[in-house]
């Protein structure tokens, strides 16, 4: 792979979208992006910081690090020393060994005891060793430590480098080795796209009136004649058994649902009361009420990609499970424009399995109001 550097994240998108998109893009070559911003190298975190940013003035950014560039040019400490160094009154770095211990520590770890940046992380918060700041320590902040020139005593600022400037807290040879370790393992992971649940928001608990949830269950068992069997299952559950425990173990497998709710639309199609539910006032209010509820999902799915790109740029998640809700995003948005007149509900029901995922739900969105599930019953109110 190859480590694409930028000036900021700007420069590949004009919107936190955008970088996103080219971000995942990206990594699924084995490659990165990298910023000239030395405090905000990782793109993620650049992108939040320049784009969409009420009260960041970049202008101000810029003239303030022209001022202090001078400063730099002698080793001088500019802002908050790395964690495992202090400055002293003349700005130089010296080590502060509480933190330093810590330093050394995270590079033993990962490059002698072989233990990747989840496993450093867990070893480190269960260990009660928290950040400068008194946080939790998080990948991004481990891997900051990893590729920071400073623990061998090179000085980088404002793209200049200087050798030798204070005391290092490792020797070059772990230091390099740390490296070489960050670029094997920086592979793009993607995560295995579940099938979404096509019933989803719309059916309800008979019992308690909760929502029923989809929920995957996997399970590996070996038989007798020791082969491995895997299998996974998909099936609807109250919400409330699974959050609250407040209801009892009822469930439904998708397939078999799926099928009855089918079958009672079929029915319903057949004696015209589905396409009736939208004739009239009462249908055109119906058929308005849903559009304004297509497009409120695209606002909240919109929001919950925003709010995931925030937690994968403080290092709390992954760029492969951010790849999700883009495309969770692209199919909401997608619905948002589908509508099916009632002249067309008699077609589209008889050819439902040809139909994309995408349409079959926009269709159950915009006709059903409710499916209320029992274990033995299931009611579709229009």
């Amino acid at each position: 792979g190859y480590l694409i550097v930028i000036p900021d994240a700007r420069h590949i998108g004009s919107d936190l979208e955008s970088v996103a998109r080219n971000v995942i893009s990206v990594e699924k070559t084995n490659s990165s992006f990298y910023c000239l911003n030395d405090d905000y190298p990782d793109v993620l975190q650049n992108a939040l910081l320049h784009i969409n940013a009420p009260g960041v003035s970049v202008s101000k950014s810029n003239n303030i690090k022209d001022g202090m560039q001078s400063r730099a040019m002698s080793g001088k400490s500019l802002g908050k020393p790395p964690f495992g160094y202090l400055t002293n009154e003349s700005g130089e770095f010296t080590i502060t060994d509480p933190e330093a211990v810590v330093v050394r520590q995270i590079f033993e770890m990962y490059v002698n005891q072989d233990m990747g940046l989840r496993k450093v992380v867990q070893f480190l918060n269960d260990s009660n060793i928290r950040t400068r700041r008194g946080k939790s320590w998080n990948i991004v902040t481990v891997r900051d430590i990893l590729k920071n020139s400073s623990y061998i005593g090179t000085y980088q600022r404002f793209g200049l480098r200087l050798t030798r400037n204070h005391d290092p807290i490792i020797n070059t040879d772990l230091f390099r080795a740390a490296q070489d370790k960050v670029r094997e393992r920086r592979k793009y992971k993607g995560f295995p796209t579940l099938e979404p649940y096509l019933l989803s928001s719309l059916c309800q608990c008979g019992y308690c009136g909760n929502t029923m949830m989809g929920v995957t269950r996997k399970q590996n068992w070996k038989r007798q004649g020791g082969e491995r069997v895997r299998n996974t299952y998909r099936y609807y559950q109250c919400q409330s058994k699974g959050n609250q425990g407040t209801c009892g173990y009822h469930t439904w497998i998708t397939d078999k649902l799926e099928a009855r709710v089918l079958k009672m639309l079929t029915t319903m199609v057949r004696n015209g009361k589905l396409q009736e539910s939208v004739s009239g006032p009462k249908g055109e209010m119906k058929l308005r009420l849903a559009a304004e509820n297509r497009f409120t999902k695209v606002v909240s799915a919109e929001k919950r990609f925003v709010e995931f790109m925030k937690k994968t740029a403080r290092g709390e998640s992954v760029v492969g499970r951010l790849e999700l809700y883009l495309k969770a995003l692209d199919n909401t948005r997608e619905q948002a424009f589908i509508s099916c007149t009632p002249e067309e509900v008699a077609a589209l029901i008889e050819s439902w399995e040809k139909q994309s995922f995408t349409r079959r739900q926009a269709f159950l969105n915009e006709y059903v109001s409710l499916i209320t599930v029992k274990d033995r019953s299931v009611k579709i109110s229009l």
